[in-house]
């Protein structure tokens, strides 16, 4: 069965007692003329709310560029066209997106009205129907970048940004929080960095707040900069009690190493994992743990992606029942020709201390990174975003396109069950209309041999997706969209049929190319 996905418990998955079906990718967006729609990835990108609706922010250029959002319609299984909140006179950037439990979201972002002003951070919120004109957070007396946004399990609004664009002891991590839904703010911003500023500060990667929901009001803030002294970068984070924020704390170890790219999570019993890269061995992705009260980090980091992975640019989750789940960047192992990257995941339902296999969310020899998932995990799953190359075998395009994927799970089993399959089905299609590949699910009750095919409407058959022999169970397969000759289909509508012993089941797709 070489050419199936399982969709059933018995996943090989199981052995760490979480398991889900292939993701199946969706395109928000396509083409997308930028080349950096979802930078960075220190913040989220997307948000799932408590009412179920599924929210995605990117920028849509450089000069001239605005932050646009696009919602997903489960009915018609569709998103809708881009449609901006910011009004820039010059551009916005690098925007976040957050929710809470009452059908709000918020989104926050960089911007300036002339190329000569210094970007300001700018906020909005949806209550499920409209969002609020953009208000300035900050004023642009100095450089304001790259903002983080979260909302704590109490409904306080978190934001987050740097001004590491300043001159040398101007350049600070601060951050400010609203407990009425983005009307007043506390002004002054806390600063979470150290009084003498980030020293590293002239790297365009320190100081990017990673911020984290805790437990009873509690938020935890990570980014990396370069210590005083110090001629190599470490990870930095600060606990906010319900109160206030700690100083800074060093988690990663004062060495020759560099480390970058925090990302942080915060279990039920106040447990904070942080997971970032260290320069040595090259591109790895390693964890620390440490209980709330506990003054000091640990020494020693465990290793979650090995170094021949190449895996890095982490975006750390977690869910109600403390199971991990870690996007990252990694290299396309297959690839030694244009340096394409690609987007996985991994899992792990014991606190770290083993993980899933890797699985690859993006589209196969898509250049693909800057990946973020939705940190409120919601019982549906793991809602991901990523930025693909507009095309096939292009390194790091100028046009691009957004990408979606759904991790479904089940959590908690412990051990390997057999599923029993009493009935035969046959799904419809995820996503429809889709562009350019979808998702067919099916169901055998009784193990034989049987064959998955399309055809269009003259009856003709396009493409034999699946045709071998098969044991009950549930199954997956994802098409392309393409003929038994590997060529484009046109847009049309399509049949696909499952058949055998006696089975004769179809359904009808729409491709929109």
């Amino acid at each position: 069965m070489s050419k199936l996905t399982v969709f059933v418990l018995l996943s090989l998955l199981l052995a760490s007692g979480l398991s889900w079906g292939q993701p199946s990718p969706s395109i928000v967006a396509d083409p997308v003329f930028y080349n950096a729609p979802l930078y960075y990835n220190h913040t989220s990108h997307i948000t799932r709310t408590s009412t179920d609706e599924l929210i995605v922010v990117w920028s849509s250029g450089s000069t001239g560029g605005q932050i646009v959002y696009s919602t997903y319609d489960p009915v018609f299984q569709l998103w809708s066209p881009p449609a901006p909140l910011s009004s820039a006179g010059d551009r916005a950037d690098k925007a976040g997106i957050a929710s809470d439990e009452n059908g709000n979201a918020y989104v926050a972002w960089q911007q300036r009205n002339t190329s000569a002003e210094d970007y300001a951070i700018y906020f909005t919120k949806y209550d499920g129907s409209t969002w609020t004109a953009p208000m300035d957070l900050t004023g642009s007396s100095v450089e304001n970048e790259e903002v983080s946004i979260a909302v704590s399990d109490q409904g306080r609004i978190f934001v987050a940004w740097n001004t590491d664009a300043e001159p040398d002891g101007s350049e600070f991590v601060l951050s400010i929080y609203s407990d009425d839904g983005g009307q007043t703010w506390s002004i002054p911003p806390d600063t979470l960095s150290s009084s003498d500023g980030l020293i590293g500060g002239s790297s365009t990667t320190c100081g990017r707040p990673f911020l984290a929901r805790g437990n009873s009001g509690k938020m935890v803030c990570a980014w990396h900069e370069r210590p005083d002294g110090h001629s190599t970068e470490e990870v930095f984070l600060n606990q906010f009690d319900g109160t206030q924020w700690t100083g800074e704390q060093v988690v990663s170890e004062l060495t020759t190493n560099e480390t970058r790219y925090p990302t942080v999570a915060v279990n039920s019993n106040d447990m904070i994992y942080a997971i970032y890269s260290p320069r040595y061995p090259q591109r790895s992705l390693v964890m620390k743990k440490k209980g709330w009260n506990e003054t000091n980090w640990p020494a020693v980091a465990d290793t979650v992606i090995e170094a021949g992975y190449v895996g890095y640019k982490p975006f750390l989750g977690i869910d109600d029942n403390d199971n991990l789940f870690l996007v990252f960047r990694r290299d396309n192992a297959a690839d030694t020709t244009y340096g394409l990257e690609e987007v996985a995941f991994v899992a792990s339902k014991d606190g770290g201390a083993t993980w899933t296999d890797q699985v690859r969310l993006s589209r196969e020899n898509y250049d693909a990174g800057y990946v973020t998932l939705a940190p409120r995990i919601r019982p549906s799953g793991v809602d991901v975003l990523w930025r693909e190359a507009h095309t096939q075998f292009k390194d790091d395009p100028d046009t691009t396109a957004i990408v979606y994927g759904h991790i479904d799970f089940a959590v908690g089993v412990e051990d390997p069950v057999p599923v029993v399959v009493k009935k035969f089905q046959l799904q419809q299609n995820y996503p429809n209309p889709f562009n350019p590949s979808t998702i067919i699910k099916y169901a055998i009750a009784k193990e034989g041999f049987y064959e998955l095919t399309v055809y269009n409407l003259l009856g003709e058959k396009i493409r034999t997706l699946v045709s071998e022999y098969h044991l009950s169970g549930s199954y997956g397969i994802q098409w392309n969209g393409r003929n038994d000759r590997g060529n484009s289909i046109p847009s049309g509508i399509y049949f696909y049929r499952l058949n055998g012993n006696g089975l004769n089941l179809t359904q009808k797709m729409i491709l929109m190319r």
